[in-house]
């Protein structure tokens, strides 16, 4: 399960980024993003685990704060998410 929290201008990932739990876990953020505004910092210190939707999930949340005016900060993305992110090329997507 993954589930996020929001405090302030900071949000809190936790748990299993992992496909059977993107689709919530995105509502979820997607719903905090449409509330914020300036920099947003997405603190991945408590996620357990990654798969590649994780980072479907991250392009996602970029893109939905491109359109609501909001600029997203990663803070302790997962190694294994980063090396996924610069496999395919993506590596201005690490911040």
């Amino acid at each position: 399960m993954a589930m996020a929290s929001l405090d302030g201008q900071s949000i809190s990932l936790q748990g299993d980024l992992k496909f059977p739990n993107i689709v919530n876990l995105r509502k979820q953020v997607e719903g905090f993003l449409g509330s914020l505004s300036g920099e947003v910092v997405v603190d991945f210190s408590s996620v357990d685990a990654v798969d590649s939707s994780a980072v479907s999930f991250w392009l996602c949340c970029l893109r939905f704060s491109q359109r609501n005016g909001t600029q997203l900060k990663a803070l302790n993305m997962p190694k294994d998410m980063q090396g996924i992110i610069r496999l395919v090329g993506l590596d201005d997507k690490i911040n």
